[in-house]
């Protein structure tokens, strides 16, 4: 059986003959060394961070976009800058990396988990019975790329007059009738980890929103709580002033390295990351739409255009020997890269069963601020559909740096597996 660094992205993937992710545009090897020469690495003594705010604001559709350190402190900056915290709650999908619901915690405010659908994005059909007079805000994550049926959504938040935060960290280029992922709720919040499909030399992250009053705020959160709406240059303002911090704000800002990265990563994404990215996406439906054995492959419509960071397919585990886990590895046996479910039942956590936030006081989960001790008995939350997934999704990878040859094996791989499994 292959070990997990071929079935990832990491070192060892090239020996099974398929091509490493991320690659980097060619000029990027040059362009990163004006600002090692110059000494003008820094957002606020270098160009190119505003640069790539402004050319990522354009490619979205954004009145402003907040470049940060990676996408755990892009959810932080959304959260915390609506206004959400201590004695508040925000209702999220279980489903999820950690960050998604930890960014709640780290604004001191109390997550409260929803199931998802099969399409593996929250079900809106979950979050009205979660609402108490504590909910302020809804995080949707556009999990795996597939975007989440946001309609029904933007409709209870409107009636209940919460904010919708976007966690787009694996739907780079999705959209929703329209419109990117990201400036469809309030505020969206993107991840350019090396694992995802835009990324920014190893971490970043880019907060966007078209509420300027609340992009403002980020920036300045983002920034030690600097009053940059006063004067955005840092460096001009500390010369002149004694005391320029409006709040209590975080240091959470891109390199000039970073952003050249992203600007000419940002250049291609559409004509050759993306594009390859749904090509590879149609052979995989054209192969396993309808295959025996195969429940479900990733939702692309008109509406929910999805960007496919992977491609997560559903067995019928009641027509095979087998269940996903095992599927996986019978895969890997053939030397397939591919992937089981990721982080479906984030309630499951110690830190959440334990409640270890911050502190002796356990921070918030048992602070006086809060003052609802049921809604934070994780050990007697669980999310059926999200437990389900577990034993039928498997996913397989759709890199931009592959060829149809590397997909074409995937596809071979898949269905000998299948094949093999069928029960008789």
């Amino acid at each position: 059986m292959a070990d997990n660094k071929k079935v990832m992205n990491g070192p060892g993937i090239a020996e099974e003959g398929f091509p490493m992710w991320p690659q980097f545009a060619e000029e990027t090897l040059q362009d990163v060394l004006e600002p090692l020469k110059s000494g003008k690495v820094n957002y606020w003594t270098g160009t190119k961070g505003m640069e790539f705010e402004k050319a990522f604001a354009e490619w979205i559709g954004a009145k402003m976009a907040i470049a940060c350190t990676n996408g755990t402190s892009a959810l932080h900056i959304a959260v915390s800058s609506l206004g959400i915290g201590p004695g508040d709650e925000v209702i999220v999908p279980s489903y999820s990396f950690i960050a998604s619901s930890f960014s709640i915690v780290q604004a001191g405010a109390i997550p409260v988990f929803a199931d998802v659908t099969e399409d593996h994005t929250i079900d809106p059909k979950a979050i009205e019975k979660l609402i108490t007079p504590r909910t302020k805000a809804i995080i949707v994550v556009h999990l795996y790329g597939v975007v989440c049926d946001m309609g029904p959504i933007l409709e209870i938040a409107k009636k209940h007059n919460l904010k919708v935060i976007e966690d787009c960290a694996q739907c780079i280029g999705g959209e929703y009738k329209g419109k990117k992922a990201g400036v469809i709720g309030d505020i969206g919040c993107f991840s350019f980890c090396q694992s995802k499909h835009f990324t920014t030399g190893g971490e970043g992250g880019m907060v966007v929103t078209n509420d300027e009053d609340l992009g403002w705020e980020c920036r300045s959160f983002r920034d030690h709580g600097y009053d940059v709406k006063t004067r955005m240059n840092l460096l001009e303002l500390e010369e002149t002033l004694p005391y320029i911090h409006n709040r209590v704000g975080f240091n959470y800002r891109m390199t000039e390295m970073q952003a050249i990265i992203g600007l000419n990563e940002l250049k291609r994404f559409d004509s050759w990351n993306l594009a390859r990215r749904r090509k590879y996406a149609k052979m995989y439906d054209e192969a396993f739409i309808g295959l025996e054995g195969i429940k479900a492959v990733p939702v692309n419509t008109e509406e929910r255009k999805n960007a496919y960071w992977w491609y997560p397919i559903l067995l019928d585990v009641d027509k095979l020997d087998c269940d996903a886990p095992q599927f996986i590895k019978h895969l890997q046996s053939e030397g397939i890269p591919c992937y089981g479910i990721l982080w479906p039942e984030a309630y499951e956590e110690k830190a959440y069963k334990e409640h270890n936030g911050f502190g002796s006081a356990k921070f918030p989960f048992r602070s006086t601020e809060y003052t609802d001790p049921k809604s934070v008995e994780y050990d007697k939350v669980f999310c059926p559909t999200a437990n389900k997934l577990r034993k039928e999704t498997f996913s397989l990878f759709l890199h931009p740096s592959w060829e149809e040859i590397h997909i074409q094996r995937c596809i071979d791989g898949v269905k000998k597996v299948l094949d093999a499994h069928k029960k008789k």
